[in-house]
């Protein structure tokens, strides 16, 4: 029996088969507000590395649109049928100008797309024969090919099952002329953006009903083609022709120019349209309901239980079941089912804890003595008589506010032991909106958990949490799923489990540590930079880390940073470069600042260390308070020496309330 940890172990999608993907692809609620494939332009999928590229593609691949499971497919399927190729670029590599010649390496590479792109065509006719159209079915048997596409592809017989039983031929006959140009015969080179086109005209003649057939060529990791291999695809995009067009998918800023073999460029608007998978899913929480009904998902499959009745797998796959998904009443049912499972425990939840924990308590009270020496009031008012069980916030914050001298004068104590006795009021500094609690508390609560490394952050547990992690990376949060299942529940089967399924809040504290970890040790594995993006990633965690250990927290959960646009043109190519690799493979996210609020109106921009990380420097994962950089200092922090590092390190942050056995950063961490 299949435990239920393992459930969430199938994290790629190319591990599926073609035919299996439908089953498993959650159609995401922007499908709703956006005309995917409406009109005959290219589209590029954008996004970054994890986010379901390679899965969004291959659902519109003929294995999941004609897949024998799905009912009732609507004819217009046969107008634009989809074809999947992912470049194989160790061997595309050799496709190069000085091993073949320029004109000949295009031609060959053109020639091997049209190969692949040629074998799954064949294999769609196949998926044609087994679909259930709403029509009814259509078997089409072996269609006839013209002579003429039998005469270019040197077909022996002009049927598709010849076409097919040929094609295996000529794609080792490519290999071998490729590989030992001067050792075997060139063969005939096709062009894919001629030799699709005329097979879709074929198969239109195969029967009434395929009159508007039609190919919609997908293209995965267009990042990883050599210049001339992408305007080879990028010519096709710009002329397209009735019965195909081509669709490319890459990693968010690894592509800065679409140009095609000529002087001409891609245009957005005019040759193509752009779906940003990352932007789409940070709309109105839809990555929390996906992940949600994915959580359920692998759930289902696995045979364990659930209460959520409203949840219906089989509706996950096709777009027509969206409105049932999308109610106010499914979404409400599935996030809470799932958040039962997963539990948050609350900011109340987590400072009760700390107040009755013993190594966290003494954390706390020797925070508050430090700040009561700071205040001029040591001997005068004992730390553990201000720590009250009834009040673990307004407890937890006085330690913060007591550590920051800005508050010297002013009768701390007195504010709060009048807080806690008369309670929340709109003029009371510790429990009014936008008070003390409100801004510090969070940042509090990882302080004191940063002192015990060793304890369970429970800081980190709960699906909302877990979410806030992983956005917008599905990939990440089947990980933190498939570890806290493992650590909570061992090896146990679905149907071994002896009631509700929930998972414990330690387990998930636990979970987003290990993966935390592992993620962050797997930079050094991302390009062929990946040394330089764990050492950025481990400057920009210390550099947060040094903000949240400081025990006033006068700036809490400090977790990103920013560049004045007019800084940004100073950077240096090497921190420029940097920047873009960092960008790419999502150690760090940009984004525009919307909250700026200068007199000046001074464009910015922000810069986020991927929230997965946060857990393995033990620091904040949510977007509340940035450091604002000079171009001098980013430079520094990006691709200066170490030396200069701590130097800015210590001009940045004030180490003066730092606590002694804070002093260094985790071993290990570099």
């Amino acid at each position: 029996m299949t435990a239920i940890a393992d459930a969430f172990l199938n994290i790629r999608a190319d591990h599926l088969a073609s035919d299996a993907l439908f089953s498993q692809f959650i159609v995401p609620p922007f499908f709703k507000r956006k005309s995917i494939f409406a009109d005959r332009r290219s589209v590029r999928i954008l996004g970054g590395r994890g986010c379901g590229k390679t899965m969004f593609l291959r659902y519109f691949n003929h294995g999941s649109s004609l897949n024998p499971t799905r009912e009732e497919i609507p004819e217009s399927e046969l107008e634009s049928i989809g074809l999947y190729l992912r470049p194989d670029t160790g061997f595309c590599g050799l496709m190069t100008a000085p091993w073949l010649g320029e004109q000949r390496a295009k031609l060959a590479f053109s020639h091997y797309v049209a190969l692949n792109l040629l074998v799954d065509a064949c294999h769609a006719v196949k998926s044609i024969n087994r679909a259930n159209f709403a029509q009814g079915r259509l078997d089409l048997g072996d269609p006839g090919l013209s002579s003429a596409l039998a005469h270019q592809l040197r077909l022996k017989e002009p049927k598709v099952s010849a076409l097919e039983a040929e094609l295996e031929m000529r794609l080792v006959e490519l290999e071998d002329w490729v590989r030992n140009p001067k050792a075997n015969a060139e063969p005939t080179l096709v062009s894919f953006a001629s030799v699709l086109p005329r097979l879709a005209g074929d198969l239109a003649k195969a029967h009434p009903r395929m009159a508007r057939v039609g190919f919609r060529a997908f293209i995965d990791e267009f990042e990883n083609l050599p210049g001339a291999h992408r305007e080879v695809i990028c010519d096709a995009i710009k002329h397209p022709s009735l019965q195909m067009a081509v669709h490319i998918a890459y990693k968010k800023h690894a592509v800065v120019d679409l140009k095609t073999s000529s002087d001409e460029r891609i245009v957005e608007f005019h040759d193509l349209t752009t779906i940003d998978l990352e932007a789409e899913l940070a709309t109105g929480g839809e990555f929390e309901l996906l992940a949600a009904e994915l959580f359920l998902l692998r759930a289902h499959q696995a045979d364990t239980p659930y209460n959520c009745p409203i949840f219906k797998p089989e509706k996950l796959h096709d777009a027509r079941h969206l409105e049932y998904r999308l109610s106010k009443e499914y979404r409400e049912q599935v996030l809470r089912c799932v958040r039962e499972i997963l539990p948050s425990p609350s900011a109340t939840d987590i400072s009760k804890r700390v107040v009755a924990d013993a190594p966290l308590r003494k954390r706390l009270t020797e925070m508050i003595q430090k700040g009561l020496a700071l205040q001029g009031l040591e001997g005068e008012v004992n730390a553990a008589d201000l720590i009250d069980e009834k009040h673990p916030q307004a407890s937890i914050v006085l330690g913060a506010v007591l550590n920051r001298r800005s508050q010297a004068k002013t009768d701390i104590v007195g504010a709060f032991r009048k807080a806690i006795s008369t309670g929340p009021s709109d003029t009371d500094p510790f429990f009014k909106v936008g008070g003390w609690i409100d801004n510090n508390l969070y940042g509090c609560l990882f302080y004191l958990f940063a002192g015990l490394p060793r304890r369970a952050n429970i800081m980190y547990a709960g699906f909302d949490r877990f979410c806030m992690l992983a956005d917008p990376n599905l990939r990440f949060f089947q990980a933190l799923c498939h570890s806290a299942l493992l650590l909570a529940f061992e090896r146990t089967s679905g149907k071994d489990l002896h009631g509700q399924l929930r998972v414990d809040v330690d387990a998930q504290a636990r979970a987003a540590r290990q993966v935390s970890d592992k993620i962050y040790q797997d930079i050094l594995q991302l390009g062929a930079h990946g040394v330089d993006l764990l050492e950025v990633a481990g400057r920009l965690g210390r550099l947060f880390q040094a903000f949240n250990r400081r025990r006033s927290q006068s700036e809490p959960e400090v977790n990103h940073f920013s560049i004045d646009h007019a800084e940004r043109a100073q950077l240096s190519p090497q921190s420029e470069r940097i920047l873009r690799e960092a960008k790419i493979w999502s150690v760090l996210y940009e984004e525009t600042d919307t909250k700026n609020k200068s007199d000046y109106d001074i464009a910015q921009t922000d810069l986020i260390l991927n929230p997965i990380y946060a857990p393995h420097f033990s620091i904040s994962y949510r977007k509340r308070r940035k450091v604002t950089l000079s171009a001098s200092h980013t430079d520094v922090l990006l691709s200066k020496s170490a030396q200069h590092y701590e130097a800015v390190l210590k001009e940045l942050v004030n180490f003066g309330d730092r606590d002694p056995d804070q002093a260094e950063d985790r071993p290990g961490l570099f």
